[in-house]
């Protein structure tokens, strides 16, 4: 597809594409927009706020070695190297003491220390989500817990117990909450499920009919009863999140041939039937190489769109 430098570019709310029209960019239905589109954005979580939340402790310390499992109060205090005390606050964990003030790597390790039990009792209370923001932060928190959690007693090299919060190491060898573990697995569910319309939830359902309502606007309503047909017979979302739709493609690119037309399906059912062959057939031969994770898209889209056309020619 070629794109001239000199025309302008804008981003089409209703279906995540770029447009060369400036009027493409008007939300077609604002409720649905606003119950399907907007809900898909995912707030970075507030760093200033988290660290302004007291952290929520327990009553009481305490320690079960049998359990491997270990409760922090407020007021805890915690000797770990050179002489330096970590105090357990609502606020955060203050590092105090230290036998050589010149030291300043052993006051750097105490530090680290306090800082990787502070996130960790905030991540078990729940006031924290994201332990770190980058490998290397993830790195060094996890080598801060394994360091003050031997100071607890507690054993990290199998699972362990926080303020009720069991952690263990995931994949990558790196320490991780059960409510985490069960939040990325829900989310492994949820993004194997946005490729379907059978197992879509109730948002994904909204998302796909208002894309689909953009793309059929002006199509006939034999395409409109047939593309509903195929959505609940194949069970196939050919709008899934994260991917790329071959009809966005192309509707696309003659957006740009065109001058802002990006109405790919015409009102007639004789070119409704030519973009789904036109679609079918770029399918058959893509423009560049496909990813393994983009060919099994594709062969979903294969089948929705053969059945599409049988409804349609049948």
């Amino acid at each position: 597809m070629e794109i001239l430098n000199n025309r302008s570019w804008y981003v089409n709310p209703n279906t995540r594409q770029v447009t060369s029209n400036i009027k493409n960019t008007a939300i077609k239905d604002r409720e649905a927009f606003d119950g399907s589109m907007q809900n898909l954005l995912h707030p970075v979580e507030d760093l200033a706020q988290v660290l302004k939340t007291p952290i929520r402790l327990a009553e009481r310390s305490s320690l079960d070695r049998q359990g491997n499992a270990v409760d922090i109060a407020s007021g805890r205090r915690i000797a770990v190297n050179d002489g330096y005390i970590l105090t357990v606050k609502p606020q955060g964990v203050e590092v105090s003491g230290g036998d050589d003030p010149y030291d300043t790597q052993a006051y750097m390790k105490a530090q680290k220390m306090a800082d990787s039990l502070a996130t960790l009792l905030r991540n078990a209370c729940g006031n924290m989500h994201t332990a770190a923001y980058s490998q290397e932060e993830y790195a060094r928190w996890n080598e801060g817990v394994s360091d003050v959690m031997g100071y607890l007693g507690i054993d990290t090299s199998k699972a362990f117990t926080v303020n009720g919060m069991k952690y263990g190491r995931n994949e990558n060898g790196w320490y991780e909450s059960q409510a985490d573990s069960e939040a990325k697995a829900a989310y492994e569910m949820l993004k194997a499920n946005n490729r379907t319309y059978t197992f879509a939830d109730e948002r994904t359902r909204k998302q796909i009919a208002y894309i689909s309502d953009y793309y059929l606007e002006h199509a006939t309503e034999n395409l409109k009863t047939a593309w509903q047909k195929t959505l609940e017979e194949t069970g196939i979302n050919p709008f899934p999140q994260g991917f790329s739709s071959t009809l966005s493609q192309l509707a696309m690119e003659q957006d740009f041939e065109t001058g802002g037309n990006d109405d790919i399906f015409g009102d007639d059912l004789e070119s409704n039937i030519a973009a789904v062959k036109k679609i079918m057939e770029r399918l058959e031969n893509p423009l560049s190489e496909v990813s393994e994770r983009n060919a099994e898209f594709a062969a979903d889209e294969k089948t929705f769109y053969q059945a599409l056309f049988n409804k349609l020619t049948q």
